[in-house]
């Protein structure tokens, strides 16, 4: 491969940008120094490298540095940032891979802050944190929309491998672009460059790193998403990161309890694959499922909550000393004082024929930023009556050209929010097929028709290119199995459900009954959708996570 060579984009951010380069007071910089620990880069070398997690925090006092997306053959300058202000990536806050490595221009003296170090810095000023965290995001964003330093997927569009990884790398919050090896010219482009025979795809290139037909699993690997966390003790586990958990992960970490999320797949659960959230309080236009995860990760992490994705609790039982023993599925196990389950659901099956098939490969259980822009001028078709249907069609709607909801009931307004219901009536490319239901799913490599069956028995075949199905959840418990009690539909018991359980899974102690949110085994808690009587509502699911932290608490007191 040829050596690296250095070029520089048409367009650095403006430098007068307020919000993307704050200037910080003589009396700030004055603070910052008295905390952080003050060195000098000269030209060429390296503040924090591309990739990598915990890079550090500057404050640049005098000088110049650049920031450089590093790529297979090549280092591109995409921006700089000079005296006065503060760099670093928001990875710092998320435990994530930085987006770009930061290089001094010139000799560049700065203030540095490790991530304990900068822990402490928020903690003492927190009002100066929102601050730092506008910013930060405001780079962040302005990097994806000029697409530096995000990852690149290079696949057929209908590889169940490469759906899997950006699958995962979408729903932890980093950013990946999909190149169709079918119809994108530059995905041969840089095949060539890199010298990997299309029979090899798909390819996931990260900074100057190239992964050859990975699994979800090698990618989790290798950008450390799970937490190495064997055998240590924490005062709050949490199993599940949507919306209860990680509100649960939020109020433990600042209530000073040692916490860790262990989430089988992604934080956000189903309420983080919502393009758009319109009824949660506080939100008057709505926030989207990805933004409300990203805040509420970060607000987790900067409580020094450990998060740990692609890592899933296999089995809970009876630990040392009271506690319990939460075994992962990749052989770690750790001991908790209290447990939370919020594993939530997961999205029930289309019983139709063709769907295993086309699974991962043109039928879906969400409708991620990219699936509508890879929907734009196709026809799509979303399965399910509920909120989550509702948003993914109108979500879909603004690229594609006609999304049919099909739906078995006679209308949509007894399951879906009347703001939905509305939006979608007058939206012109949505149809609603009330009282049908999918037969087949068909095509050759991806999915190209589906077969509609009408209550009377009638049946038609229409065109589609791809399928969202989202027709219920059942409730994810096999970690608990045979230690906590569910009712008939399989969701756990707690509070009053839990005290007048029967059998070996009951109540256990006489000296007081279970707390409101609490399982028949003490100190283990459920929380969100995984519970018996839950609202199925986001702001419902984070009150649980909430609550939650305060009965845990109690426990550990007593």
């Amino acid at each position: 491969m040829a050596t690296t060579r250095v070029m520089r984009s048409e367009r650095f951010p403006d430098l007068d940008d307020e919000v993307m380069f704050p200037r910080l007071s003589d009396a700030k910089l004055e603070w910052f120094a008295k905390r952080g620990k003050r060195r000098t880069f000269e030209p060429g070398e390296v503040l924090y490298e591309h990739a990598v997690r915990d890079a550090p925090f500057y404050v640049i006092e005098h000088g110049l540095v650049e920031l450089i997306d590093r790529k297979p053959g090549k280092d591109v300058h995409v921006a700089q940032a000079d005296s006065r202000t503060f760099i670093g990536d928001i990875a710092a806050f998320t435990g994530e891979p930085t987006i770009s490595a930061c290089v001094a221009v010139e000799t560049t003296d700065v203030i540095a802050f490790d991530r304990a170090g900068l822990r402490d810095m928020l903690a003492r000023w927190p009002e100066f944190g929102e601050h730092i965290f506008r910013t930060l995001l405001a780079r962040r964003a302005w990097h994806e929309a000029e697409g530096h330093g995000i990852m690149r997927l290079i696949a057929a569009r209908g590889s169940r491998r490469a759906f899997e990884v950006r699958d995962l790398l979408e729903r932890n919050l980093l950013p990946v672009r999909w190149y169709d090896v079918d119809t994108d010219e530059e995905s041969a482009a840089m095949l060539d460059w890199l010298e990997i025979p299309r029979s090899e795809t798909p390819v996931l290139v990260h900074a100057a790193n190239v992964m050859r037909n990975p699994s979800a699993a090698q990618v989790a690997r290798s950008l450390g998403l799970r937490a190495e966390v064997d055998g240590e003790r924490f005062d709050l586990v949490v199993l599940g990161a949507g919306p209860a958990g990680l509100a649960a992960a939020v109020y433990g970490g600042s209530e000073g309890l040692r916490t860790l999320v262990a989430e089988a797949w992604a934080p956000g659960g189903q309420a983080g694959t919502s393009t758009r959230i319109e009824n949660y309080l506080g939100f008057p236009s709505g926030i989207s499922g990805t933004e409300l995860t990203r805040k509420a990760t970060l607000q987790a992490r900067r409580f020094d909550a450990v998060l740990s994705s692609f890592h899933r609790a296999v089995e809970l039982a009876d630990g040392p000393e009271g506690l319990v023993r939460v075994d992962l599925d990749d052989g770690q196990h750790v001991l908790a004082r209290s447990v939370v389950m919020a594993t939530g659901a997961r999205w029930r099956e289309l019983k139709a024929d063709g769907v295993d098939r086309f699974r991962g490969a043109g039928v879906y259980h969400a409708a991620m930023p990219t699936d509508a822009e890879r929907s734009r001028d196709e026809d799509v078709i979303v399965v399910g009556g509920g909120n989550s249907a509702g948003q993914a069609a109108i979500h879909l709607a603004s690229r594609a050209r006609s999304v049919r909801i099909v739906v078995r009931g006679n209308a949509l307004k007894s399951t879906m929010s009347h703001y939905l219901v509305d939006r979608i009536e007058r939206h012109p490319q949505i149809e609603v097929m009330t009282q049908t239901e999918i037969a087949s799913v068909d095509g050759a490599a991806t999915v190209e028709s589906v077969t509609l069956r009408n209550r009377d028995g009638s049946e038609q075949r229409v065109t589609c290119s791809a399928v969202f199905v989202m027709i219920g959840a059942e409730p994810c418990t096999e970690a608990s199995t045979g230690m906590l009690a569910v009712d008939p539909a399989g969701y756990l018991l707690c509070g009053s459900g839990a005290a007048t359980c029967d059998g070996y899974l009951n109540w256990p102690l006489k000296d007081r009954e279970p707390h409101m949110l609490e399982t028949v085994r003490p100190g283990v808690f459920a929380a969100g959708d995984v519970r018996s009587g839950a609202s199925k509502r986001v702001a419902g699911a984070v009150g649980d996570g909430a609550l939650v932290v305060r009965f845990a608490h109690d426990v550990l007191a007593g």
